[in-house]
């Protein structure tokens, strides 16, 4: 692999949109393993409530019913109203903002003040098709939209930026 030595410096100025938050949302709080898990204790718990009531037409067969069947129907939706939950309650936090990344760190300055964080803060970067998602932990993030690029190769220098001084999840 090939290891350009130059001094990096990117400075951006961007907003989250509503499509750039529910897209890191997807990715952070929906992963396709959680939701395999959750949408497979959704489906046991709807079998348990179908051999309760087959079984011993019970009450509790359809209260497990129906309480099984609104949980796998809000696995679907989860992704949503997280998004609308966390942006609409704060609209600050995604804000135009200008954001600088150097050898040293991330610098943002916005709406809500100045964020300075060395690279040492962060855990981990991943990346979707329209963002960088950068983690300080597993719930706290950093998003970074590819549109804020002037042009494909920018983004490519930001990703070796980023791979080299943080690992890749």
């Amino acid at each position: 692999m090939m290891r350009c030595d130059y001094h990096r410096l990117v400075q951006l100025q961007y907003e989250i949109t509503p499509a750039d938050h529910l897209e890191m949302v997807k990715v952070v709080r929906c992963t396709r393993k959680t939701q395999v898990i959750r949408i497979g204790l959704d489906v046991v718990g709807l079998l348990l409530g179908f051999a309760v009531y087959g079984y011993f037409n019970l009450v509790w067969g359809v209260f497990l019913i129906t309480f099984f069947g609104v949980l796998a129907v809000l696995q679907i939706f989860m992704p949503f109203l997280i998004h609308r939950r966390i942006y609409n309650r704060n609209p600050r936090l995604f804000g135009m903002k200008t954001v600088t990344f150097d050898d040293d760190g991330i610098k943002s300055d916005g709406a809500m003040g100045r964020v300075e964080r060395g690279w040492n803060a962060f855990e981990k970067f991943s990346e979707t098709t329209n963002l960088f998602i950068t983690y300080l932990t597993r719930d706290v993030v950093g998003i970074v939209p590819k549109r804020a690029f002037s042009s494909p190769e920018a983004v490519a220098q930001f990703r070796d930026l980023l791979a080299s001084k943080i690992r890749r999840a």
